[in-house]
């Protein structure tokens, strides 16, 4: 009889175990509606405040629970200082990979995890060295520095960043000589 009720028991605490997963994820199944959100949410959240009602739930409680930690602040300080056209880039080039098929992101997604940290860096520092050139450029760019090998990448990427701050420099120029025309 005393065997039978800790069985019991037991049988009892298993099947408790086993449903807590599930009751968490039902948490998450339910939308949060924007007004619901505490003040200081809805502020590091309003950039998304337009697509917030459009989100899955559980995409809306993780956003949620990361406002308060370090990388989403730094994240979202980082957003504001972006000029709307690079904001935008990054709009576009999101949209590109989502419309990947599913087998092609998986496959970028491999390969950003299995490169080490110094090839993150260089491949970081392309994107933005050639951030300045139009799509189809860029990309015919990016697809020739793969295929250097790491130095001659690594000097290819100096010289787009040379090029790059050569054309801001004669901009800047241009743009004090024309003030200076207008001033007189």
């Amino acid at each position: 009889m005393k065997n039978k009720r800790i069985k019991t028991l037991a049988l009892f605490a298993l099947l408790a175990c086993c449903a807590l997963p599930v009751s968490a994820d039902q948490k998450h199944d339910r939308p949060i509606a924007w007004a619901e959100l505490p003040a200081d949410a809805r502020s590091a959240l309003a950039p998304m405040a337009d697509r917030w009602d459009k989100m899955k739930p559980q995409q809306q409680h993780r956003l949620l629970s990361r406002v308060g930690t370090k990388k989403f602040k730094q994240n979202a300080d980082r957003w504001s200082k972006l000029s709307p056209q690079e904001r935008e880039r990054i709009k576009e080039s999101r949209g590109r990979f989502k419309e990947m098929p599913p087998e092609k992101r998986q496959a970028l997604r491999k390969k950003w995890e299995s490169m080490s940290e110094a090839e993150r860096q260089d491949a970081r520092r392309a994107r933005r060295a050639l951030s300045n050139y139009p799509p189809k450029q860029r990309h015919r760019l990016l697809e020739e520095l793969r295929n250097l090998p790491p130095e001659q990448r690594r000097a290819r990427i100096a010289q787009f960043k040379q090029d790059n701050q050569k054309n801001k420099n004669k901009q800047k120029n241009n743009n004090d000589q024309k003030d200076n025309k207008d001033k007189k």
